[in-house]
């Protein structure tokens, strides 16, 4: 067999893993639940059709999260506290951070974030803050503040972003 045959065999094998461990993820057996957005500028058309998004859960103020000033990595526990947001498939919980941890606590509910500096201090940011769109997607032009974001948690404690819901 070639170089060139083994070289992209090899190739083609690590794109299918890849794609597999990114499928996988989406397919893990944790709950699905809704974060509320809130506002920010949603499109940068150098990057493409996507809405740029931010969450209540960004700026975590409960629990000891006002005590963390160190930035880097930092979980962050996400639970329903009474919140409801109304869809056109009826009233649907929002999780909201209710505390903070620098290691990643055993019980469930507990997400990975990265703490960085932005406008107006502390801000978490779990890589969920861009959502890509086909071209035709009503939701394009959709101002983060209007949607609820449908997420789960995949690999490594990291938060997937599933679907955009408009709020009605």
């Amino acid at each position: 067999m070639s170089k060139l045959r083994i070289v992209l065999l090899a190739q083609l094998a690590f794109f299918a893993a890849w794609g597999g461990w990114l499928l996988s993820s989406r397919n893990a057996d944790s709950p699905e639940f809704y974060l509320e957005t809130a506002p920010v500028d949603p499109r940068d058309l150098i990057s493409g059709t996507y809405v740029a998004l931010t969450y209540d859960i960004s700026r975590p103020t409960a629990g000891s999260c006002p005590a963390f000033r160190n930035f880097g990595p930092v979980f962050v526990k996400l639970a329903h506290r009474g919140k409801l947001v109304n869809l056109e498939s009826g009233p649907v919980p929002v999780h909201e951070a209710v505390d903070c941890s620098a290691n990643p606590p055993q019980e469930p509910g507990w997400v990975a974030a990265s703490l960085q500096h932005g406008f107006g201090g502390m801000t978490a940011l779990y890589g969920i803050e861009k959502f890509f769109l086909n071209e035709n997607d009503p939701l394009k032009d959709a101002r983060s503040g209007t949607v609820v974001a449908k997420v789960k948690v995949g690999h490594a404690r990291r938060l997937d972003l599933l679907a955009l819901v408009k709020k009605i």
